[in-house]
C-alpha cells in the first residue's frame, strides 16, 4: 500500500507546473521538514521568479497539500512539507551521488546490534510478566528502569551527541527513554492505574506486522521525533536513505553532509555546515537499532553500511513476510525460534519462559520459575501446553511434558491462580489480529510533524499548534491593476527618467518583475533592493532566451538612473 501511494504522489509531482515545481524545490532546500513562517516566504528568492509568482505557485502547493500549516496562537501561520512527502522529494531533488568503498578497504568500528525492535520486544514481554508500577511523580521505580536498561540491546553510548529533550532526563537513561518513548508513540503502552500497562489492542496489530515492517515504522517514527532541529541535519538523514544506497556496501558519510546547493542569487544559506561527528552521532544511533554497521578506512574517514536496503525497507517494497514456521523444543529444555515464526508466537513463547539470547536464531529456556511467573500472571499450565503443542514443530520431548506436568501440580497446590495482567496473553484472536484498517491507521505517520505526542521525547520542532487548512484568496496576492497605469504593463517602451523609477519602484514594492533593456538586449529584471542617494536600484538579471536553468543564469546587477533602456512591468 505504501508503495502504491509513493507511485501517486510522484505522479502528481510529475504534474506540477514548472513555476510550482521550482518554488517547491526551493522551500525542501532551504528548510526540509522545518517550518518556516511568512517572513521567510517573502524572502525567497527563486530563480527567474518574482516574489508574485513565488506566493502564486506556494498557494498552488498549499492547495495540492506539498505544503501545509498550522497556526499559532496570536493567528500566524507556520508553514512545513509534510514528513511523508520528504522521501518522494529527496529521490526527485536530491540526486546526491556517492560512491562505495571496497569492503577490504574498511576496519569495522561497531556492528548493529540486535536491533530495535528487538528490544521492544523484550520490554513488552517484560511489561507482560511484571507488574511495572510508577512512584508518585508519574516515573517509573528505580528498579524497573535498571531493569529495561538490562533488557534492551541499546546503550547510552550509541545515543550521545543527539542532545534529546524529554521529561524526567534526570531519572531516565536516554537509551531507555527512546525505547519508552517509541512505546508511548506507537500506543502498545500506556499509564494506567499507577502501572505502565499493554495497549494489547495495539500490540495484536503490532504483533501481526513482520520484522520489516517493524523496522521500517520504527526508522520513520525515529526521524520524525530525534532529528535535532535542522534543515541541513534533515537532509543528512534522507540522503544515507537514497535509492542509491544499496544494503551490504560501504558508503564515505562526509559526502552526504554537504547542503550540495549554492546559495541563489542576493541571498546565503542558513544553518551551519554538518560535520563529521554530526553524521556519527545519528548513524551511532541507527547502528544501536540494527540498521547499520560503522567503519572507518585507514585515513580514519567515517564509513558505515546499511544491514538491509533502506529504499526497499522505507518504501515497504522488500519481502514481507509474516512468517509461518514453528519451533523447537530441545531435552535441555532451550526453546529455538527461527527467525520466520511469527512474532504473535514468539510473544507467548516469550512469556512463559526466560530468555537466553536474541540472534538469527532466538533462544528461550523453560525453567520452572519462568512456568510460575507464567501462571501468576494468569497463564496456565493447560494453555502453556496447548500451545507448545500446537506451535512446537517436532513436539514435546517426553522428559520436558514430564516436567511441565510435575510444575503445574506443584503450582495449583500453592494457589497461584491470579487474574490474568495482559488480556489476551497469547493473541490468538485472528479476526482481531488481522483486523486491517485499525491496524493500518493505528501505526500510520502523524499527519505532521508537530503533532501532539503521549511519548517522553520532545521532538526538536515540536509545538502543539491547531492545523490551518485555510487559504488566502488569489485576489489577495495579484496587485491590483486598477491602481497602475495600464500602459506600465502593456506597452515595451522608452519612459521619461522619472517615470522609469517610480516604474522600478512600483515593481519592487509588488514583488513584480520587468522586462528592460539593458545593452541593446531585452531582459528580465527582479529589483530585490534600493537605495536613494544616489538613487539605485539592485536586483537579478535575466536572458530570457536563455535555455539553461542553473543557478548561474541570473547576475546580480545594480542599476543607476539611465541605465536601461525600454521597459515593461510584468503583472502574472
Amino acid at each position: 500500500m505504501m508503495e502504491q501511494q509513493d507511485v501517486t504522489e510522484v505522479i502528481s509531482l510529475d504534474r506540477l507546473l514548472p513555476k510550482e515545481r521550482s518554488v517547491l524545490h526551493h522551500i525542501w532546500t532551504r528548510f526540509a521538514g522545518q517550518r518556516f513562517d511568512d517572513d521567510k516566504l517573502r524572502s525567497l528568492r527563486v530563480r527567474r521568479l518574482s516574489g508574485v509568482e513565488v506566493q502564486l505557485a506556494f498557494l498552488s502547493l498549499r492547495q495540492q497539500r506539498w505544503v501545509q500549516a498550522v497556526k499559532q496562537g496570536w493567528g500566524e501561520r507556520l508553514y512545513f512539507i509534510p514528513f511523508d512527502k520528504l522521501q518522494i522529494l529527496q529521490e526527485a531533488f536530491g540526486g546526491l551521488e556517492a560512491g562505495s568503498a571496497p569492503a577490504a578497504a574498511v576496519k569495522l568500528q561497531q556492528e548493529g546490534r540486535s536491533g530495535i525492535a528487538v528490544d521492544m520486544f523484550n520490554v513488552l514481554v517484560y511489561i507482560a510478566k511484571n507488574r511495572v508500577a510508577m512512584t508518585g511523580k508519574g516515573v517509573l521505580h528505580k528498579k524497573f528502569i535498571q531493569k529495561l536498561g538490562s533488557v534492551v540491546g541499546l546503550t547510552p553510548s550509541d545515543v550521545e551527541g543527539l542532545a534529546l529533550q524529554y521529561d524526567h532526563a534526570d531519572v531516565y537513561p536516554p537509551h531507555v527513554a527512546i525505547v519508552l518513548d517509541l512505546l508511548f508513540s506507537l500506543e502498545l503502552v500506556a499509564l494506567e492505574q499507577g502501572e505502565l500497562r499493554l495497549n494489547m489492542t495495539a500490540l495484536r496489530h503490532w504483533l501481526a506486522l513482520s520484522r520489516e515492517a517493524m523496522d521500517r515504522l520504527v526508522l520513520l517514527r525515529m526521524m520524525q521525533r530525534y532529528v535535532p532541529g535542522s534543515a541541513e541535519y534533515q537532509h543528512f538523514t534522507w540522503r544515507i536513505c537514497h535509492s542509491s544506497r544499496i544494503g551490504g556496501m560501504w558508503y564515505y558519510a562526509r559526502p552526504m553532509l554537504a547542503n550540495g546547493v549554492e546559495p541563489l542569487i542576493g541571498e546565503s544559506l542558513s544553518g551551519r555546515e554538518l560535520s563529521a561527528e554530526d553524521a556519527a552521532s545519528w548513524l551511532r544511533l541507527l547502528t544501536g537499532c540494527g540498521y547499520t554497521d560503522l567503519g572507518m578506512d585507514h585515513d580514519g574517514q567515517f564509513l558505515f553500511r546499511w544491514r538491509m536496503d533502506p529504499y526497499s525497507l522505507l518504501s515497504g517494497s522488500g519481502q514481507d513476510d509474516t512468517g509461518s514456521s514453528g519451533l523447537f523444543i530441545q531435552p535441555d529444555f532451550d526453546i529455538l525460534i527461527p527467525p520466520d515464526v511469527p512474532y504473535t508466537v514468539k510473544f507467548t513463547a516469550a512469556c512463559c519462559t526466560e530468555r537466553f539470547s536474541d540472534d538469527v536464531m532466538t533462544v528461550y529456556r523453560l525453567t520452572r520459575d519462568s512456568v510460575a511467573q507464567a501462571a501468576t500472571a494468569g497463564m496456565g499450565l493447560e494453555a502453556i501446553m496447548a500451545f507448545f503443542t500446537e506451535y512446537a514443530a517436532a513436539g514435546i520431548p517426553e522428559n520436558v511434558y514430564a516436567a511441565l506436568r510435575q510444575w503445574g501440580k506443584e503450582f495449583e497446590s500453592a494457589g497461584k491462580n491470579e487474574s490474568l495482567r495482559y488480556a489476551g496473553a497469547a493473541p490468538k484472536d485472528e479476526t482481531a489480529i488481522g483486523a486491517g484498517d485499525e491496524g493500518d491507521n493505528r501505526f500510520a505517520l502523524s499527519v505532521y510533524p508537530g503533532s501532539p505526542s503521549c511519548g517522553l521525547i520532545r521532538p526538536a520542532h515540536e509545538l502543539a499548534l491547531e492545523m490551518d487548512d485555510s487559504l488566502p484568496d488569489k485576489a489577495s496576492i495579484v496587485p491590483d491593476l486598477n491602481r497602475i497605469p495600464i500602459m506600465w504593463t502593456r506597452d515595451w517602451r522608452s519612459y521619461h527618467g522619472s517615470t522609469a523609477k517610480q516604474m522600478m519602484e512600483q515593481a519592487l514594492e509588488l514583488s513584480a518583475k520587468l522586462e528592460i533593456a539593458v545593452d541593446g538586449s531585452r531582459m528580465e529584471f527582479i529589483p530585490f533592493q534600493l537605495e536613494r542617494q544616489p538613487w539605485k536600484i539592485s536586483g537579478a538579471l535575466y536572458d530570457p532566451d536563455s535555455d539553461t536553468d542553473s543557478e548561474m543564469t541570473g547576475t546580480v546587477v545594480q542599476l543607476g538612473e539611465g541605465e536601461w533602456k525600454e521597459m515593461r512591468l510584468v503583472i502574472p
